[in-house]
Formats: structure tokens, sequence, C-alpha cells
């Protein structure tokens, strides 16, 4: 597209003009964040800042998935309001936004998979979009809503919505307080990338690389080295196939440990009501009715 000399499209509405500037601004924290792991040629690793790292990337890698994704978008399981909050205030810290926000759109995922109205397809718009692209191209800054009204009800989701940025402070700032700027750069910066890039690999290599145990009207995949990198997100097409189980990973070979960790709650009361597959639904390409959210 052509810019004029003010770096607008000629003839473009002021209004337009004004959604634009508005769009790169709010991409700003998000490219800097990348930038700033440079940093790490200042702060070099070492073995207490790489256990950092990894355990800042496990602990809000697992906020996503039982969290935002299993609990928030599908309601696999049940807990306590404290314990919700306590999910959404941690996943808020990986910086995909508030929990509303995030589990709307991925329903969305689900009802238009792989359509044009999917919100990040690869096979629609291809990988790039899917990775990333889709979060800036300015048509999902603020969501309808009216597919979470479930979460909506809660005036504290609503408020960790609307301030999601509040956590990422909030955690950056222990990650200072536990090794000061070298904590904030392997801690917060380098974790925060590498849980934002394995959490949209599912979106964009997860419908394009990988196995089809189930017939589903996507093209989603199972892939055995994502699930590794997202403690269980990997099994997508068994996701999709029965997207309301709390268990990905339907046979004993596919490694879920978001699962796992579920178990362990369920034993210890915090969780209730796993819900799993029906023994049915594990013989491998057994047409069952898909489940719905």
């Amino acid at each position: 597209m052509a810019h004029g000399e003010s770096g607008s499209a000629p003839g473009e509405h002021p209004e337009d003009m004004r959604l634009r500037a508005r769009r790169y601004l709010a991409s700003v924290p998000f490219v800097m964040v990348h930038l700033a792991c440079g940093l790490v040629v200042v702060y070099p690793p070492t073995p207490p800042l790489v256990m950092l790292a990894v355990g800042s990337y496990l602990l809000r890698m697992w906020a996503i998935t039982v969290g935002y994704h299993r609990y928030f978008s599908h309601h696999s399981f049940r807990t306590t309001r404290a314990f919700q909050l306590v999910l959404a205030a941690i996943g808020a810290t990986a910086m995909q936004q508030g929990p509303l926000w995030w589990a709307s759109w991925h329903r969305r995922h689900h009802k238009y998979s792989d359509t044009p109205a999917d919100p990040h397809s690869p096979i629609v718009r291809g990988f790039w979009h899917a990775h990333v692209g889709w979060v800036f191209d300015g048509t999902h800054d603020a969501p309808d809503l009216s597919n979470v009204r479930d979460l909506t009800r809660f005036p504290e989701l609503r408020f960790l919505d609307r301030h999601s940025w509040m956590p990422l402070v909030v955690y950056a700032a222990g990650c200072f307080a536990v090794a000061g700027m070298a904590g904030v750069v392997w801690g917060f910066l380098v974790s925060t990338i590498a849980v934002v890039h394995a959490t949209f690999l599912i979106n964009s290599l997860a419908h394009v690389w990988g196995s089809r145990r189930y017939d589903t009207a996507d093209q989603s995949r199972n892939n055995a080295l994502l699930a590794v990198l997202t403690l269980g997100e990997g099994w997508h097409n068994n996701h999709h196939y029965y997207m309301s189980s709390a268990r990905q990973g339907f046979f004993w070979w596919e490694l879920d440990a978001s699962y796992y960790s579920l178990l362990l709650l369920a034993r210890l009361g915090v969780v209730s009501n796993v819900r799993v597959p029906p023994p049915a639904a594990l013989s491998a390409g057994l047409a069952l009715p898909p489940a719905h959210a």
C-alpha cells in the first residue's frame, strides 16, 4: 500500500488514522519485550538464572494451559472462586491479555476452526498471521464478550481483563526482587517470550504439522514435540475432537503434564469434576459427535 508523506494511506479517514496509530501504540510493549531480550548479552546466563527462567516458563505455561485454556475457555473442571482468580492472575503474567479476552477468542477459534471466521487459521491466512499477526491486525483489540457471559459475571475477572498489565508489572518486580535486573531479563523477559511463542505455535503449527487420529472438520494435528513444550497442548487433534476434556493426551504414551497436575489438585481437593472423554472416544478413529465447550 502506498503511503503519503504523513505515513497514512491517501484518502484515509482521520478516524482510521487514529485507529491505526492506537494499534501501533498498543503493539509497542510486545515489540519492546522482544527487543529487550537482547539484554541477555549484558546479563549472561548462569545456572540460577536459567533455573529462574525455566521455573517461570513452567509456572506461566501451566497457568495458560490449565487456567486460560482448560478452565476459562472450556470448563473442563470445577474449582473455587478463589482458585479461579489465582489461575487468572498467574495467566495474566504471561502477556497474553486477560482471561476474558483469551477465552472469547479461543471459543471463536473452535466455533469457526480453519474457516475465514477463525481468528488464527494457518490454513486460511498462512503461518505468520496464525502465529502472531492476528494479534496485530486490529480486528481483535476489543472482542465481543457475549460468548463468555459465564465469566463476565465475576467482577474480579472483568477488572483483571481491563488491567491485564498489572500482573505483568508485579511479576517483573518479583523477578527483580529475586535476582535484580538479571532476574528481570531471564525470569520475566526471556521466559515471557518463550511462553508466548510456544503458546502461539499451537495456533500456527498444530494445524499443519503432526498426525490426525480423528477426522475433525478442521485440520488440527497431534504433535508430541509441541505437547512437551506446552505441557500437553500439542495433542491438538485430540482436543478438537473432544474439546471439553481436561485430558488432552488420551493415551498413556501421550504426555500431558497439565492433566497430571489437575489429578494432583483434585486429590488435594482444590479442583473437582475433572472431565475426561468417555471410554468409547479413546478408540482411534471412532466417529463420535464432537463435544462442545
